[in-house]
């Protein structure tokens, strides 16, 4: 090896032998089979590279303008028919139908145009409202991808620099080491003497769980994850030119489809099917007493139209929208938006120690440092640092190679002839070194238990054990290196010999402390993870505040099966010492076993898994890119305060949330509750426009929730079917109640109460009316106050005006302002409605009441809100003790007292009530849809589909010798569809693809 060599690419240095051309491949080792690729047809002249040096500004260029750049397009839906689509989704049919029936159909000699008019503005403004709120959420999740979007390490110019991978071009030379995605199809190159192959993990391309081995010369695929093992290649396709790229950009990306997604779709379900079912109710009772069948229809699917929340995908993805962008701000980025509410409910964070709990800013103490026998500290620290990194170095590289006397210089004489990284399952790194005496050495460098086990004295490895006991009781890190004779096929011919043992120091951050018990007020418990020794986990946990009660990792693999025993324990203990990755994972499951919502940090490949496994995965500053991939939540910024902070954060946008979805269904219900027996018990005849107008202003204040003041949860916060569905049926069942009972005092002929306070209706005018034109003033206003003002109510858990840390802030102005238009607006309608303004023409009227009656409205409506919220406070309360009782059995593991299991049974009822229904729905309305060419329940391959098409290409490809994309993978995709959800994907042309094996570039991107 050249001494002159720079030290941070020693480790990475290129096959010696000459290579004809860029794309040239070596004959295949022994590596195993790699995936054959295509020889295309070369129009365009060659263009000669040196490999291994990289590509120059000017290269660059030249490629991108040619081949393009390394980003796949999905195919897109125009934006005309993203709109046009909403246009004919259910609910905008039953809006349209509904305008058209009011239109068409003639009552008393009048049409309905003004409810046709309110119809098409109401079903605007849910369709562009809805239109706009998903674009801005599809904006702020490019957003978020951007700020997450993994980068690659490229040499341009003659050196290493990060650059995003959508940069790479073909014939960049990247780095690749563990944990890394590949970001294009390479080729690797390398050394095969002195290299070693790497672990390549492609179950997410195709499926296979094991990994697959690759070296120098063989191909590998984008998307494929490095498990293990570090090696430059070569770009041989970037784009649509990979060889997944094409059938991505046919299929899109898979439907994500969170809890949040299901309840929405479960909530609108059931209001809907219950508003149909009351609505026949309604439509029977007007046919039965003689009413028109045209009448009917209207005041069907008006009343229908004002119950279905037609709003809530609005809000829901706003206020999603807006929480994630919140996120961002506390260094945290969602990579899915219904991961917002699964993390307010985190109960457990696993944490890991290393750069979360700690600074991960190791200090070594030079004169803490033990030689071994015949070696002398300067002598430790050179030949650590020969089984160290030097260029882009972990922490604990770092420390030793910057306490190296002379730096790099010290070991220019040292020819590294094979060097094994650092991975976490061997917890090692080893490297094969030449001395300048000619000494052929293995030296290895890692923890301090895996390299004492290696050492073939007893009372070496004695001595180890007493420095890691000793170091760890005073909170320190302990590596060992260690050095055996190496043989001629690179392996130990002698014992490993004690070459010194080196101890580190990793402070605890100054905020953890603080921010764990800010954590334990929340309701979260905090569970240390490392991988050091007990000892030192020990020490740590005292100095963070955390018990001092530690599992050792090997306890958590003792038994094959995950039992009752190991999971009580686990859920008992303060934290874990000596984890390797699959320990995370039964933790992880540990946990979930006993029912806990769990939140795991991880930055390894490996780690993927558990961060998969857990209900919220948290990927810490730093991580690797497989780590990044498998997360809900990526940080940003080292610290485990981070993490709270958005805990914190999302509970308060789940806050909102929940406070729309009890508002909604509570005045869904009231209006439904309040007509039904208005209409069947007293044939109340109200103008549809006014039903309209109370439903456009219900909607229209809804959609400020997104904006509105909240305060965080104490506690993990959760969505409760059951609970949401008692609160509001409560709180509506007080509304209807109030309501019917105001039509029977103010209607004429009925209770006619008026003369108690001393004045009567004026109503010899409006004789022609089967009720009144005041009356529905009365009633006008008392549905538009009592549902207004219930979001006053349902915002807050305790009582509406109670306003402190633990209940609600006082509501903002741009809830507030719409809310006090709406009820001024309609207060001033319910006074001065002229007797002779009829919008609609034919039956019913309104004729503005005077100020007297208003006045004794509002004191009316203003009583039994009050009532209402008593109730609220109640059930919640009522709730509140069972979710105590609930806690506390899952602590003692004790069974559920009757009326707390009870409870859930509503919610149990409605969630499989709801799921049948949707079965019905989709097999009625998806055919249709199809045929329409929308089903908006399923408009991409899911994530199964799509590997076992690509495993399907794979394996005809190995079989035959064939190129994959000779093979037209858009068939076999077309083929797999069909068999899994019928339908039919057109076959295209064949994919583009690069020839690795040819001298010459392939030809240029066609404009």
């Amino acid at each position: 090896m050249d001494p002159e060599e720079p030290p941070e690419v020693r480790q990475t240095a290129v096959a010696t032998t000459p290579a004809p051309t860029p794309f040239a491949a070596p004959a295949a080792g022994n590596a195993g089979p790699a995936p054959p690729v295509a020889s295309g047809d070369v129009e365009a002249p060659a263009e000669k590279f040196v490999e291994g040096k990289g590509l120059s500004d000017e290269e660059v260029t030249k490629m991108r303008e040619k081949y393009g750049a390394n980003e796949v397009t999905t195919k897109q839906v125009p934006e005309w028919k993203k709109i046009a689509r909403r246009y004919f989704d259910f609910v905008s049919l039953v809006i349209l139908t509904a305008a058209i029936v009011s239109a068409a159909v003639t009552s008393d000699g009048g049409r309905g145009w003004t409810s046709f008019g309110l119809l098409l503005f109401e079903l605007n403004l849910i369709v562009w409202a809805g239109y706009i709120g998903d674009r801005n959420a599809g904006n702020a999740i490019k957003e978020l991808e951007e700020l997450s979007s993994p980068s690659a390490m490229v040499k341009r110019n003659g050196a290493w620099v990060e650059l995003p991978i959508k940069d790479l071009v073909m014939g960049d030379v990247v780095q690749l080491k563990g944990g890394d995605i590949i970001p294009a199809d390479c080729r690797l190159i390398g050394d095969k003497e002195k290299d070693d192959p790497m672990k390549i993990d492609e179950s997410s391309l195709t499926g296979e769980s094991l990994p697959v081995t690759r070296g120098p010369g063989d191909q590998i695929l984008s998307g494929a994850c490095v498990n293990q093992g570090e090696l430059d290649a070569v770009v041989t396709a970037v784009g649509r030119n990979t060889f997944f790229g094409k059938t991505i950009a046919l299929l899109g990306a898979p439907e994500e489809t969170g809890h949040l997604q299901q309840v929405m779709t479960k909530v609108t379900t059931a209001l809907s099917i219950a508003s149909f079912l009351v609505t026949a109710a309604v439509f029977a009772t007007l046919l039965a007493i003689g009413e028109p069948v045209g009448y009917a229809f209207v005041v069907f699917f008006v009343i229908f139209v004002s119950v279905v929340p037609i709003g809530m995908p609005v809000v829901t993805t706003t206020v999603l929208a807006i929480g994630a962008q919140e996120m961002v701000r506390e260094k945290a980025v969602v990579s899915r938006l219904s991961a917002l509410e699964e993390l307010s409910g985190v109960e457990v964070l696993a944490s890991d120690k290393t750069g979360t709990l700690t600074l991960n800013k190791l200090s070594l103490d030079k004169e803490d440092i033990e030689s071994g026998d015949g070696f002398s500290a300067e002598e430790v620290l050179l030949l650590g640092s020969l089984s160290a990194k030097w260029g882009n170095a972990d922490a604990i590289d770092t420390a030793v190679t910057a306490a190296v006397v002379g730096g790099a210089e010290a070991i220019k004489g040292y020819q590294i002839k094979k060097f094994v990284p650092f991975n976490p399952v061997d917890k090692k790194t080893t490297a094969r070194v030449i001395t300048p005496s000619g000494e052929d050495l293995l030296v290895a460098k890692g923890a301090p238990q895996v390299i004492a086990d290696t050492l073939a004295s007893a009372e070496e490895q004695a001595r180890a054990a007493q420095y890691i006991d000793e170091r760890a009781s005073r909170g320190l890190r302990s590596i060992a290196v260690a050095q055996a004779p190496a043989g001629p096929d690179g392996t130990a011919a002698g014992g490993w010999r004690l070459v010194g043992l080196i101890s580190l120091l990793d402070p605890p951050r100054p905020d953890s402390a603080a921010t764990i018990k800010r954590a334990q007020e929340l309701g979260v418990e905090v569970k240390m993870v490392t991988g050091d020794q007990l000892a030192i986990a020990i020490e740590t946990s005292k100095r963070l505040g955390l018990g001092t009660n530690i599992m050792e990792g090997k306890q958590l693999m003792a038994s094959k099966t995950l039992g009752t025993e190991l999971m009580v324990q686990v859920n008992e203990v303060d934290g874990f010492a000596g984890v390797y990755p699959e320990h995370k994972h039964r933790i992880v499951e540990a946990l979930q076993g006993r029912g806990r919502l769990v939140g795991m940090t991880g930055d390894g490949v490996n780690d993927a898994p558990a961060l998969k496994k857990a209900n919220v995965g948290i990927a810490v500053a730093g991580a690797t890119p497989a780590a990044k991939g498998a997360a809900d939540i990526i940080l940003t910024e080292e610290g485990i305060g981070t993490i709270i902070t958005a805990i914190s954060r999302s509970r308060m946008i789940f806050r909102r949330l929940e406070t729309y979805i009890l508002y909604r269904v509570c005045s869904s219900l009231l209006i439904l509750g309040f007509f039904f027996f208005a209409i069947v018990t007293m044939s109340f005849e109200i103008p549809t426009w006014v039903l309209v107008v109370v439903s456009i202003t219900n909607d229209v204040t809804a959609m400020f929730v997104s904006f509105d003041k909240v305060h965080t949860s104490d506690v993990p916060e959760l969505f409760h079917m059951g609970k949401v569905l008692c609160i509001a049926t409560g709180q509506a069942a007080v509304g209807v109640l109030a309501t019917t009972i105001l039509l029977y005092l103010a209607s004429p002929g009925r209770g006619d109460w008026w003369h108690i306070f001393g004045f009567e209706l004026p109503i010899s005018q409006m004789m022609t009316d089967i009720t009144p034109g005041e009356v529905v003033a009365v009633m006008y206003l008392a549905l538009t106050a009592l549902i207004q003002l219930n979001l006053l109510t349902t915002r807050n858990p305790s009582f509406w005006w109670r306003f402190s840390k633990h209940t609600a802030p006082p509501p903002s102005l741009i809830l507030l302002a719409p809310m006090a238009a709406f009820l001024v607006g309609s207060t001033f309608i319910s006074v001065y409605w002229p007797d002779r303004v009829r919008p609609d023409g034919g039956r019913g009227s309104m004729i503005g009441a005077g100020w007297a009656p208003i006045g004794i409205v509002w004191a009316y409506v203003f009583i039994w809100w009050q009532i209402s919220d008593l109730v609220k406070v109640v059930i919640q309360k009522v709730f509140r003790t069972a979710e105590a009782h609930v806690e506390r059995c899952k602590r003692d593991n004790s069974p559920l007292p009757g009326w707390v299991a009870a409870m859930d049974k509503p919610n149990q009822w409605a969630s499989r009530a709801s799921d049948i229904i949707l079965s019905w729905v989709d097999a009625i309305y998806a055919p249709i849809a199809t045929k329409l060419g929308k089903n908006p329940r399923r408009t991409a391959l899911s994530q199964e589909e799509f590997r076992s098409n690509m495993s399907m290409a794979m394996s005809m490809s190995r079989m035959s010798g064939v190129s994959p994309t000779e093979l037209r993978t858009s068939q076999l995709s077309a083929a797999s569809s069909r068999k899994s959800s019928g339908r039919r994907v057109a076959a295209t042309s064949e994919l583009p693809t690069i020839d690795a094996v040819a001298v010459d570039l392939p030809p240029p991107k066609q404009a």
